[in-house]
C-alpha cells in the first residue's frame, strides 16, 4: 500500500481549520470563500465569526452551508456530551446552534 508524507503550510492549516470545527459541519477560510466566489456557482456560506487557528492568529470563518439548486437538508449536528463522565473528551463548542450571518456566492 502507498504511504504518503504530507506537510507544510497548507496541511497545517486544514488541520486547525478542522480541530477547530464541529461535527457535520464544512469550516472554510476566506481563501476558500474567495475562490467558491471566483466559481459563481451559487455556494452559501455563514458567517462563523474570528476563529483562532493555533500558530496562525485569529481569522474570519465561516460555514458551507449549501449551494443553489442543492435541496438536501443539512444535518443537525450530534449532541455531544463528555464521553464517559471525563470532561473535555467530547463537547459542544460554543456557536453550535448561532449559525450567524448568511451570505451569499
Amino acid at each position: 500500500m502507498p504511504r504518503y508524507c504530507l506537510f507544510g503550510d497548507t496541511v497545517n492549516t486544514a488541520s486547525r481549520m478542522e480541530s477547530t470545527g464541529l461535527p457535520y459541519r464544512i469550516h472554510v477560510n476566506i481563501r476558500t470563500v474567495t475562490i467558491l466566489h471566483s466559481l459563481k456557482e451559487g455556494f452559501k456560506l455563514d458567517v462563523r465569526g474570528k476563529t483562532e487557528l493555533k500558530g496562525k492568529g485569529i481569522e474570519d470563518t465561516y460555514w458551507l452551508v449549501g449551494r443553489d439548486g442543492f435541496n438536501k437538508p443539512i444535518p443537525t449536528p450530534p449532541d455531544l456530551q463528555p464521553a464517559n463522565g471525563r470532561p473535555g473528551w467530547a463537547e459542544v463548542r460554543p456557536g453550535l446552534g448561532d449559525r450567524g450571518a448568511a451570505i451569499r456566492l
